[in-house]
């Protein structure tokens, strides 16, 4: 992994290392980066796309799989803490080479073919997600 970061260690350009589970990669990197709280988006192109669908009504996540190459049109996201680790919470959209789209939740399994991704610190205390039982969701608390 490529870290570029800002002079005043706030913000970072960090390109993923080929073959790496982004998910688990961009995770790294806000742990590296000391980020507990902030944004981060990513571009690039994956080799698999792993996301998820939140089933509202079963409080449960449905895998989609993609196991073909894809553009990423748009990566947003945001980073808090779970279990006292950051933890990136992202959703993604992905283009095919006709055109079409797919996208959902990030989750492990997307491998990565160029990913370049930035993140941005923010102040105060960070937000920290905890199991809210009425939705299904670690939401912040």
């Amino acid at each position: 992994m490529d870290v570029y970061p800002s002079e005043d260690g706030r913000a970072a350009l960090v390109r993923l290392e080929r073959g790496s589970d982004m998910l688990r990669s961009l995770n790294e990197a806000a742990s590296g980066l000391g980020i507990q709280a902030g944004t981060v988006q990513a571009i690039g192109a994956v080799s698999e796309l792993a996301v998820a669908y939140f089933v509202q009504q079963e409080k449960r996540y449905q895998d989609i799989r993609f196991p073909e190459h894809l553009e990423i049109g748009s990566a947003l996201g945001n980073v808090s803490l779970k279990d006292g680790a950051p933890f990136v919470h992202m959703h993604v959209t992905a283009t095919r080479m006709d055109g079409t789209t797919v996208g959902g939740h990030l989750t492990e399994g997307t491998r990565v073919f160029l990913i370049e991704a930035y993140f941005r610190a923010l102040d105060g205390p960070p937000p920290v997600r905890q199991q809210d039982d009425e939705i299904g969701l670690a939401v912040w608390r």
